[in-house]
């Protein structure tokens, strides 16, 4: 039996085409393939570093797992979010990129990781409001996910990076 390999390729390519974009604007940067928690590229310029986490995608949505940003308790099959969470890295840099069919056509969207525990947060949140706190098919299950209209906003925000390495 052959095994899909795509997930692992996307994050490859996003990952080599962040690097390759960094170079571009001057800035020194290396992958980590997935050996290092939270960091998968690290940026480097005049003496100050900066870790970077990558997400890459060919379409749809990127999946996450609610509870590593939101504090959230169970009364039964009821979900209750009970706030953001205070342990997360609000500052970390994330580059979400959505693969194009051929280079040139990807997206790059540049935010901190405290933008997407927003962005969890209010999603979450919401979908819960709408079904009484139970999710309809997996009332446990804490899965969520963000789409590319939630970022828009940090389209091609190549300064955060920047503004990080002065």
């Amino acid at each position: 039996m052959t095994k899909n390999f795509s997930t692992q390729l996307s994050g490859q390519i996003g990952e080599n085409l962040l690097v390759a974009e960094l170079g571009r604007r001057g800035i020194v940067a290396t992958t980590f393939s997935g050996n290092v928690p939270d960091i998968d590229v690290l940026a480097y310029r005049n003496g100050k570093s900066i870790p970077i986490q990558v997400k890459a995608l060919k379409k749809g949505s990127l999946s996450v797992n609610a509870s590593h940003y939101l504090r959230i308790e169970f009364d039964r099959n009821i979900q209750i979010v009970k706030g953001k969470k205070q342990d997360i890295d609000r500052e970390l840099i994330f580059v979400i990129i959505i693969l194009g069919e051929k280079l040139g056509d990807d997206k790059f969207y540049i935010c901190k990781q405290g933008f997407i525990q927003d962005i969890i947060y209010k999603g979450h949140t919401s979908f819960l409001k709408k079904h009484n706190g139970i999710r309809p098919r997996q009332p446990l299950s804490t899965h969520c996910a963000y789409k590319e209209k939630d970022l828009m906003a940090k389209r091609g925000d190549w300064e955060l990076i920047e503004k990080a390495l002065k």
